[in-house]
């Protein structure tokens, strides 16, 4: 089973919509799963018709709290916080739970064993099945942290199930930047596919991602998005691709028509009854193809030989010429 990982330096390129059509695409011809792994904001199962069968509770870190009963009010866990979190009101000591980080000081300086720890509860896992096959994602409670941990635990669910599916792929939508979620999801795939935008910003986050990308030793390829909405921003993801040595499978222009086709995909419509433009839906397509040949009709690539590989089989943006 191979695992491409669609990512983005930035938010907004276009990745989620990008990872449903190529879901849309792919299984119509191969058994896949699909993994959402932007676990602060999972829509992916919006866009797939997701259908919930299970949730499971995401532990967090340790959060401190305070026994009135045994506590003597003597102010040594407060004075010794260094994170503000434990104040008093009429002496009687409290723990800000949003702001405690869990680090065990205030129970360390405490004389009567007034401070206990428990584990909060920092999000779910849930799984279920879409219109393409089987799917995972997670969702982060506000204000918590751990959330590249939760991306390998949504990761992990996502390949039991593929597993079971007997997938030949596992198509993960990747959360954006270049943090801890967008290293979970990427580590140990067998590509990331990055999703840019022609713009100043998208140039320069793709090269971040670029950067990431290869500091973890995995293939790298790239889709520019709205590609026709600047042809300078276009041109400066071009060149930095060029420079990196990025392959640059598609360019997929601006289409207004991909708001209603998510919709009527997330029904249950297959790509092909929506109405997206012809360069769109070629674009895309480009894309699928493109991703076939490279992993899934042959041995993995390796890092060293990827460039050279790929451009063989890839796809030159600026001989194309087709109507929108």
């Amino acid at each position: 089973m191979k695992t491409i990982t669609v990512a983005s330096g930035k938010g907004g390129t276009g990745k989620t919509t990008l990872s449903a059509l190529l879901a849309h695409l792919s299984a119509s011809s191969i058994r896949i799963a699909v993994a959402d792994a932007d676990v602060e904001a999972s829509n992916l199962p919006l866009a797939l018709g997701f259908a919930h069968e299970r949730s499971e509770v995401f532990e967090g870190g340790l959060t401190a709290s305070i026994d009135p009963g045994r506590c003597m009010g003597c102010g040594a866990c407060a004075a010794a916080c260094r994170f503000g979190a434990i104040s008093s009101t009429d002496d009687v000591y409290r723990v800000d739970t949003i702001a405690c980080e869990g680090c065990t000081t205030c129970a360390f300086v405490c004389a009567v064993d007034a401070v206990t720890f428990s584990r909060d509860i920092a999000g779910s896992v849930s799984t279920g099945v879409s219109a393409v096959g089987p799917l995972a994602f997670g969702q982060l409670r506000p204000g918590h942290d751990l959330s590249g941990k939760l991306v390998t635990e949504v990761r992990s669910r996502a390949s039991a199930l593929a597993a079971a599916h007997g997938a030949e792929l596992l198509l993960i939508d990747g959360p954006p930047g270049t943090g801890c979620p967008a290293i979970a999801s990427a580590t140990g795939t067998d590509m990331v596919l990055a999703v840019a935008e022609p713009t100043y910003s998208g140039a320069h986050d793709l090269g971040r991602l670029e950067s990431l990308v290869t500091h973890l030793d995995v293939p790298m390829a790239a889709v520019l998005n709205k590609a026709d909405l600047s042809s300078a921003g276009a041109e400066r993801v071009r060149d930095l691709c060029a420079e990196r040595c990025v392959p640059l499978v598609a360019e997929i222009p601006y289409d207004p028509a991909l708001r209603d086709a998510m919709a009527r995909m997330a029904e249950g419509r297959a790509v092909a009854d929506t109405a997206i433009g012809r360069s769109t839906a070629h674009a895309v397509a480009t894309v699928w193809e493109w991703l076939r040949a490279a992993l899934l009709s042959g041995p993995s690539l390796s890092v060293s030989s990827w460039a050279t590989d790929a451009l063989e089989v890839g796809y030159d943006p600026r001989d194309s010429t087709l109507d929108r």
